[in-house]
């Protein structure tokens, strides 16, 4: 008979439970919202002490932050379990029913013992008293003043804290400004180290300093990026430093060598027999160049009509003029290979030839070496600028 009259009841305390339920979830999810609308506040004050964060970025994450705080006050309200006989007592409580509700469903749950007819009693003077309560007007979707107050002087604090210059965003700016620069610097001096690595011209003892400056650069770069510690002072004395380790490399005569072959092209360009040494020494594929000029040295290479031989013969002066003060060495043999032709000594002309193609070769791989040491300094400089340009020292 108990059971009997409690299914009466329990419709009654379903229905209350989902009222209190929407009732909390009004009053939590607003307190939700303050607690993280107060989260975002205290953010945004932290990152006028440090450099945390912009300012657009702040406004987004307070807006994050008060959706977080709302959403885990209303699962508060609604996913806490709760059992029949403890919504009893709140409403007991709240209704001011002196634990009718909460005897009842004892004793219908038979929690509580007593007789029979006493526990009809009971049942049915609780299900009296359920239904005589206004639970619309004792259970009331009333916003909490203090947290209404809350949520608006946080908001103000915060819009505040937002608007306002914050010197701390320039910090922000310029380290995200050095970033981007040390990355970029990074990528280009990778690519530099690639190019070293296959660059014509150089000893195995100049590629490996150049190959360990430029790894030891990219080392300190990196260690930089990767720990979040990077300050343009140290990533500019990363680089300055590679280019002090460099500077002995670079040899002064290199472009003078490079303008002289550049003028001995010019000179020989007008030529048949010498256009191909022309124009391999403009596009600056030195190594062909020398060997087509050792090709005349070649045992039976092409003959040369007498007349030819004259014409290599001024072609190899003028290119030795052309020569004579940015390197004379290769200017003397290729005067001796002229003077040798000259006189029909084909011997002499053959072994001077092939050694203006070794000092032709050899002068290219100077003009090499240096471009390549300067293209790795030029890199090493304009990395340096960059990212003092962007820390602003």
């Amino acid at each position: 008979m108990g059971w009997n009259k409690l299914r009466f009841l329990t419709p009654y305390l379903r229905r209350w439970e989902l009222r209190l339920r929407l009732v909390e979830s009004v009053i939590w999810g607003l307190w939700g919202a303050v607690a993280g609308l107060g989260a975002g506040t205290l953010l945004a004050l932290a990152a006028r002490l440090w450099p945390l964060l912009v300012a657009r970025t702040l406004a987004a994450l307070a807006g994050a932050l008060v959706l977080v705080g709302l959403a885990l006050g209303l699962a508060l309200a609604w996913l806490r379990p709760r059992s029949l006989t403890a919504s009893a007592r709140i409403f007991d409580r709240r209704f001011g029913l002196a634990e009718r509700l909460s005897t009842a469903v004892e004793l219908g749950t038979g929690r509580l013992r007593t007789t029979p007819a006493m526990a009809q009693a009971q049942l049915a003077d609780a299900l009296d008293a359920a239904g005589s309560v206004e639970a619309r007007a004792m259970l009331p979707l009333r916003l909490p003043r203090w947290a209404l107050l809350s949520l608006g002087v946080l908001a103000a604090a915060l819009a505040l804290l937002v608007w306002l210059p914050n010197p701390q965003e320039d910090v922000l700016l310029r380290r995200t400004a050095v970033r981007a620069a040390v990355e970029e610097q990074i990528e280009e001096l990778e690519a530099a180290r690639d190019a070293v690595a296959e660059a014509e011209g150089l000893s195995e003892a100049e590629r490996d300093v150049l190959l360990q400056e430029l790894e030891e650069a990219l080392a300190a770069l990196h260690e930089g990026l990767e720990t979040g510690t990077a300050t343009p002072e140290e990533a500019v004395a990363a680089l300055s430093e590679a280019e002090r380790a460099l500077a002995p490399l670079q040899d002064p005569g290199a472009a003078d060598v490079s303008a002289g072959l550049e003028r001995a092209a010019e000179g020989m360009a007008d030529s048949a027999l010498t256009r191909q040494i022309a124009e391999a020494l403009a596009n600056g594929d030195y190594e062909t160049a020398a060997e087509a000029l050792e090709s005349y040295a070649a045992e039976g290479g092409e003959i040369l009509t007498r007349d030819e031989e004259l014409e290599l013969a001024r072609e190899l002066a003028e290119a030795a003029q052309a020569l004579a003060e940015s390197d004379p060495e290769l200017a003397e043999q290729l005067g001796q290979a002229a003077d040798a032709i000259e006189r029909g000594d084909i011997g002499e002309a053959r072994q001077a030839i092939q050694e203006a193609a070794q000092g032709m070769a050899d002068a290219g791989e100077r003009v090499q070496r240096q471009e390549t040491v300067e293209g790795t300094l030029a890199e090493l400089q304009e990395g340096r600028e960059q990212i003092a340009e962007a820390g602003g020292t």
